[in-house]
């Protein structure tokens, strides 16, 4: 099982058909570490939900830690919102899984069409396309995906967010890694279902190297990615979680800028936690 094989490329260009094309997939497969993941994503492959992640954490050396994770505990039974910076672009949302679906298997994370492709944890995806900071037409994928997203969350369910839609880019104007700017569908879809939301920040990012070739070109950037994966087994990723926000509270804000800035903030300006508690010893008992 993988996630990108030699047709991905052969359906890409016919620069990587037959025999020395193959042979070129193959060179650049290595070259960006996609043969590593598509052997993580083997190993794995048979289980789904949470079994998958933290089987999927543990071959990549991935131990993230959690600070405040006895909040968790007063998640509410019925349907909730997470929303979250997106430094890494995709591990970020792997982590975000493998943590509250263990709370709540129902929980279903909004993601893009590239990580709807890692098929065992389609159970906890719900695929859109993503706008970014562009005026694009919605695509029938996005409808779909916020059809869904509205029946799971009206049936009691719980949903995750990265609202920016697209990872964390580096800023010249202000020199500052950070998220682009929040989509307006996805706040507005937050403003109108009238339930508890749970910030989540994620207080680590990717190499300089993924940065500065964001600056360069994002589609440079996007090689860049398989790699990114490898280098966080030395980094424990720190998680943090901030207080549930009650929907008394977000009554507050009359419309959907006003909130979005709000739940932002609520992100960005976490502090960080006094201790964290490593992913295999948080116990919700």
């Amino acid at each position: 099982m993988k996630v990108v094989d030699i047709k991905d490329f052969e359906a890409l260009s016919s620069f990587f058909k037959g025999e020395r094309g193959h042979r070129r997939a193959e060179f650049i497969m290595r070259l960006l570490s996609i043969d590593k993941v598509n052997w993580v994503y083997d190993h794995s492959g048979a289980y789904t939900g949470t079994e998958f992640t933290s089987r999927l954490l543990d071959d990549l050396g991935v131990n993230y830690i959690v600070g405040n994770a006895e909040r968790l505990k007063s998640l509410p039974e019925g349907s909730f919102i997470t929303v979250s910076n997106h430094p890494y672009g995709g591990l970020d949302g792997i982590m975000s899984i493998d943590l509250i679906a263990r709370i709540r298997s129902d929980y279903k994370f909004m993601v893009n069409k590239i990580l709807f492709l890692v098929i065992p944890m389609r159970d906890n995806f719900i695929s859109v396309t993503p706008t970014g900071n562009k005026k694009t037409g919605v695509t029938g994928t996005s409808i779909k995906g916020i059809r869904e997203t509205l029946e799971h969350l009206q049936n009691g369910h719980p949903v995750g967010f990265f609202p920016s839609g697209a990872v964390s880019d580096f800023s010249l104007r202000d020199f500052k890694v950070r998220d682009r700017k929040w989509q307006e569908n996805i706040l507005h879809l937050i403003h109108s279902v009238k339930v508890p939301v749970l910030p989540i920040r994620f207080f680590d990012r990717n190499s300089p190297l993924f940065y500065f070739l964001g600056v360069i070109n994002w589609k440079v950037r996007l090689l860049k990615q398989p790699s990114e994966i490898f280098n966080k087994s030395d980094q424990d990723p720190r998680i943090g979680i901030g207080k549930l926000i009650s929907v008394e509270e977000q009554e507050q804000f009359t419309d959907y800028h006003a909130l979005g800035t709000y739940l932002r903030k609520m992100v960005y300006e976490m502090p960080l936690p006094a201790s964290f508690v490593p992913r295999k010893m948080i116990t919700f008992n």
